[in-house]
């Protein structure tokens, strides 16, 4: 009996252990991508994202080619190994997000384009109307 409560501790060892080294890898994940040279970039592109639509949307609007100079200046910068993967990763996850953007901007131009030119239609209708006066 002895022997089975003693199997069972070890194992509940062992699984805290590999847990410990889990949650280590997982934060010295989260560190390389917070220091990396893009974050800042990534962390704009998902407030665009979110600030779709709201009036202040362009405090953090980034221009494509000065995210182009950016991703180029700062790609070359980071020195940690496996940059080549990080990189990637973060320059994939921006352009991700500057689509996501663009598409859900798309249908509200679209409905802007169509409120204006209803909105000019109604104009020279009431124009109109004023003449016939």
């Amino acid at each position: 009996m002895e022997e089975g409560k003693e199997i069972g501790m070890r194992k509940e060892i062992e699984e805290n252990d590999v847990g410990k080294e889990k949650e280590n890898d997982e934060e010295a994940i989260k560190k390389i991508i917070a220091s990396h040279p893009l974050f800042e970039v990534l962390i704009e592109s998902h407030i665009n994202c979110l600030k779709v639509g709201s009036e202040d949307a362009g405090e953090f609007d980034i221009k494509p080619d000065a995210w182009k100079k950016l991703v180029n200046t700062k790609s070359k910068e980071t020195t940690s190994p496996n940059t080549s993967e990080i990189d990637h990763f973060m320059e994939a996850y921006c352009m991700a997000l500057d689509r996501l953007k663009e598409l859900i901007e798309e249908p509200t131009k679209e409905a802007n384009a169509f409120i204006n030119s209803a909105y000019i239609q109604l104009k020279e209708l009431d124009e109109g109307n004023n003449l016939a006066i």
